[in-house]
């Protein structure tokens, strides 16, 4: 095994070893996974919750849940994230690497067995908190593991390059478990949990990136910058307060501004167009005129269920067995939906609508048998049957409403998983040109800005010109402002190690990321979709596309003017 590149002279280059090389790997391993793990929580957050709170996924209490969730989780991972910068700096890069990718892939497998919202929650906010610390530790490592200063920039550029990666990874993981969860070994849950529920799954599959790691990391160094200091008593005690003493303000806040700008601009556009702009695309028209009445039916039904359910939940207290034997009893009911569904395709293969009818006259024994358990369990208690059955009637009036609503529904979540796929090519192109640009001889603050200008003409452009006027050129036009945002955040991955001195590197790239990006930036989504949009004429979705338009070329122009205020980074990592 070669020596790695660790030591503390700049200009001595190396050659990558096998040693090298797997850190790069851990790298490469950790950043899609960042990635991976957060990008989990829009994919199962609906079913996750439907299913935890016993509420039909369209329910409103679902969609309140989900939000609460997003902002809950940011603000933890900007607190504890901070938080986990100190402790790089003070006990050193390569344990709290270790740590946080841990903590990030054991909670995802926690979560998978959560039967209260309590725990559910608390896991999703212990995984954010494993990305945000994660993320500073591992850059704060690789700048100190590559001391030349060519290197430093290919490998950290690469790398970042990954976390584009993650978003295709997990989808694929999702597809996957949702196709073959009643395959797969079943979960060890009380009724009325589903013991094949897909979500669970594909957060089972956080565990990933633990297990190569786990066998890799007892093969990398430490950074021998950090350790050299800690070993001669001359590495200083990190402090948040130092953060902001005369000679670091500037660099302090101006990076936490501008992590702020690149993340308020793809949470307050980017990530609320797929759900929350290309719905209103012109050629959805179709789908969405029919959808209206089908939603306004569900609006009335979710309404009629939240006033059925107080009644359900007090007679399952006072009915022991109840709620068991209502779970049971849905489980068959969505099984005999799905088997129906088959026996009446006219296009589906003789032999499959065969067994589908046997299956169906199976079911409908099961059932019988769950009447009959209903009736002894309540004979003194009727009011307790009565709730069950009305409950049970306004599900599968719910859920015959969501099968009208699905052929319309897939139409439009089809074309906006399309500009999703645009906008995440984009981002990682982006990624790719940032890592080849962070070689060639070009200041910080013009380098950042080749993102930024480009983007006060792209944003406005896309969001108010072509959403409205030219459909097939939109998905285009979100390449190139996913293109021009993401590519910034491999910007900061570089940029911050360098300019906060040895022993604040992590608590400094951590303030800038965690609490200027995901605490502060992530809240463009509310100032958006709350603030802005209200207040615009239109549809909803075009107040919205207003909306993104004016968050997203206002923080665009804010990084431009703040980045004339951007220190040009004059010391490398390994010097204080």
């Amino acid at each position: 095994m070669s020596s790695p590149a660790v030591v503390s002279d700049p200009s001595v280059k190396r050659t990558l070893g096998t040693t090298e090389w797997l850190i790069i790997l851990i790298a490469v391993i950790g950043f899609a996974f960042d990635t991976y793990e957060l990008l989990m929580l829009p994919l199962i957050a609906g079913p996750a919750l439907a299913e935890i709170l016993q509420v039909p996924p369209n329910s409103p209490i679902v969609t309140q849940w989900v939000g609460n969730m997003l902002w809950m989780t940011a603000l933890c991972g900007g607190i504890f994230g901070l938080l986990g910068g100190w402790l790089t700096d003070r006990f050193g890069r390569k344990k709290v690497l270790a740590a946080s990718i841990l903590l990030y892939s054991c909670s995802p497998v926690l979560a998978s067995f959560s039967t209260t919202l309590g725990w559910f929650l608390f896991f999703r906010c212990t995984t954010f908190v494993g990305v945000c610390v994660e993320f500073v530790a591992a850059i704060t490592w690789l700048a100190e593991l590559f001391p030349d200063k060519r290197q430093k920039e290919l490998v950290l550029g690469s790398t970042q390059a990954f976390a584009s990666i993650g978003g295709l990874l997990v989808t694929a993981a999702n597809i996957y478990a949702v196709k073959h969860a009643m395959t797969l070994p079943a979960f060890p849950l009380p009724e009325p949990f589903n013991h094949h529920a897909s979500w669970r799954y594909t957060l089972m599959t956080g565990l990933i990136p633990a297990i190569p790691i786990a066998l890799m990391l007892p093969f990398v160094p430490e950074s021998q910058a950090w350790l050299e200091r800690r070993r001669n008593g001359t590495l200083r005690r990190p402090s948040i307060l130092e953060l902001f003493s005369p000679r670091l303000r500037r660099v302090t806040l101006v990076t936490a501004g501008l992590s702020a700008c690149a993340y308020a601009a793809a949470f307050g556009a980017l990530q609320l167009t797929p759900t929350r702009i290309v719905p209103g695309m012109p050629e959805l028209q179709a789908q969405r005129t029919s959808l209206a009445p089908l939603r306004a039916e569900a609006v009335a039904l979710n309404k009629q269920f939240l006033e059925v359910k107080p009644r359900f939940d007090q007679a399952a207290v006072e009915t022991p067995g109840l709620k068991e034997l209502a779970g049971k009893r849905a489980k068959i009911r969505i099984a005999m939906r799905a088997t129906r569904k088959t026996a009446d395709d006219t296009a589906a293969d003789p032999a499959k609508k065969t067994a589908a009818l046997t299956q169906m006259g199976s079911l409908t024994n099961q059932l019988a048998q769950l009447d009959g358990e209903l009736v002894q369990l309540t004979v003194d208690k009727p009011e307790a049957k009565q709730a069950l059955l009305d409950r049970e009637k306004i599900l599968g009036q719910l859920g015959g409403n969501r099968e009208k609503q699905d052929p319309f529904d897939n139409a439009i979540k089809g074309k906006g998983n399309t500009v999703q796929l645009w906008q995440e090519m984009g981002g990682l192109v982006g990624r790719i040109v940032l890592a080849l640009l962070l070689v060639a001889a070009i200041s910080k603050r013009t380098l950042l800005r080749l993102f930024l200008v480009p983007g006060l003409i792209a944003l406005p452009l896309t969001y108010l010109y072509l959403f409205r006027h030219e459909s097939g050129m939109f998905q285009f036009g979100m390449a190139i402002c996913g293109f021009l945002t993401v590519a910034q955040f491999s910007y900061f991955g570089e940029y911050l190690p360098r300019v906060f001195p040895l022993h604040l590197r992590a608590t400094g790239g951590s303030f800038a990321t965690n609490v200027g990006g995901r605490m502060l930036g992530t809240s463009a989504a509310y100032v958006t979709t709350s603030l802005i949009a209200p207040r615009l004429t239109g549809s909803t979705f075009e107040q919205v596309a207003v909306g993104a338009a004016i968050v997203g070329t206002t923080v665009f122009l804010l990084g431009l003017v703040l980045s004339f205020f951007l220190p040009e980074p004059k010391l490398e990592p390994s010097v204080e």
